[in-house]
């Protein structure tokens, strides 16, 4: 307690320093200059204020302002140039990353030369892997790596020198994804098993790391296209059971997870052939749902797989559950309808939107139908008495 009073006072006193009260007032004003469309006074203005401020952070923020009026004014060069400037003396790790960065996307974007912005984004990654600009840097060399056959190649061999220089730094395992990613575009069976070995080296080497997933998911494409479909169904299990070890069950879901669960019903209901395992990942999907768009779609797939392996009744309980489902989704979506218009300003508007809820029909799912369709079959099949659905 003894040091919070002395603290405030610092503290008071600084906000009333008329020094800094005055450079705030400044900056303000040349902003409204650059918004105005003065831009050379408001480069000029900002130099200053970089020069002035008391705060180095405060002088770095208004030396890249400089740099981004004159990028405004499509002067590219100078913007550039500017920025280049403040990536050599910024006092800020993370600004003078950032200069460098936006530098780099003048010259390959806008000044044609790709070869100094491929060398600048490299030279982020090597001295600021762990710093936001990195990740951006790395996105773009990718991309480079897209464009052509000839510039793909060179970034293949850019993230393995990367790779091999730190493989622990912060960005290792993407080195090693974007680069199994541009082999696998190329399509041929020798990148795709290079591409495979990267992917191998990621999932072992760096198990937590967020890039895992991804890694996952291009290694069972690759698998998928090579016809390696048992060991493509393991790895989508994998997938599967981070889905299961979540912090709370369904706390979250991936899009990798559904992709997942729907790919391994295929391969176990195709070539794999095993419709107890389809008919388990068949029902992860339902569950997975945080929204209802495919739910009853889902539904079906099991009805189906369950009519497969004889499970008459299962299926016929499915079908039963396609219609409770929609019944009770369309029994909430008509009580909050009602109490939209029970909320309405006027008589005369409640009227007018009862009277356009009444217009328009409720929009029935195609698995309604069918699973009204397959229950008296199903019922026959079992000897049951048909009775009337909901």
């Amino acid at each position: 307690m003894r040091f919070a009073l002395p603290l405030l006072a610092l503290l008071a006193a600084c906000a009333q320093d008329p020094a800094i009260l005055r450079w705030d007032a400044d900056y303000y004003y040349t902003e409204k200059l650059y918004i105005d469309g003065q831009h050379d006074l408001a480069v000029a203005r900002y130099k200053v204020l970089r020069q002035s401020a008391k705060d180095p952070r405060d002088g770095d923020e208004a030396a890249l302002m400089a740099c981004e009026v004159q990028a405004r004014n499509f002067a590219y060069a100078q913007s550039a140039a500017c920025y280049e400037a403040v990536a050599s003396d910024g006092l800020d790790r993370g600004v003078r990353m950032r200069a460098l960065m936006h530098a780099s996307e003048l010259r390959y974007y806008e000044l044609n030369q790709q070869t100094e912005a491929l060398k600048m984004w490299t030279v982020i990654c090597r001295l600021a892997p762990d710093e936001a600009a990195s990740q951006r840097a790395l996105d773009h060399l990718y991309k480079h790596g897209e464009a052509d056959s000839v510039a793909r190649e060179s970034m293949e061999r850019l993230f393995e020198q990367l790779y091999y220089v730190d493989p622990h730094g912060e960005l290792a395992d993407n080195y090693l994804l974007r680069g199994a990613m541009l082999r696998e575009q190329e399509g041929t069976l020798d990148a795709q098993n290079r591409a495979l070995v990267l992917l191998t080296r990621l999932e072992t080497d760096y198990p937590d790391a967020q890039t895992v997933p991804d890694a996952w998911m291009l290694h069972t494409k690759i698998l998928h296209k090579q016809g390696r479909f048992a060991e493509e169904a393991v790895i989508l299990e994998r997938v599967i059971e981070t889905y299961e070890t979540s912090h709370i069950f369904a706390s979250y879901v991936l899009e990798a997870h559904t992709f997942a669960a729907t790919r391994l019903v295929e391969l176990y209901r195709g070539p794999l052939l095993n419709l107890a395992r389809a008919e388990l990942y068949a029902r992860h999907l339902p569950d997975m749902l945080h929204h209802p768009l495919k739910l009853t779609e889902y539904l079906w797939t099991i009805v189906q797989i369950q009519e497969q392996r004889g499970h008459l009744q299962d299926a016929l309980a499915t079908c039963q559950e396609i219609l409770t489902t929609v019944a009770e989704r369309r029994e909430a979506m008509d009580e909050n309808d009602k109490r939209i218009c029970d909320e309405s300003e006027t008589p005369e508007m409640k009227e007018r939107c009862f009277h356009d809820l009444a217009e328009h029909a409720p929009i029935i799912p195609k698995e309604v139908p069918m699973a009204q369709a397959k229950i008296p079959e199903l019922q026959e099949k079992l000897h049951l008495t048909p009775r009337s659905a909901p």
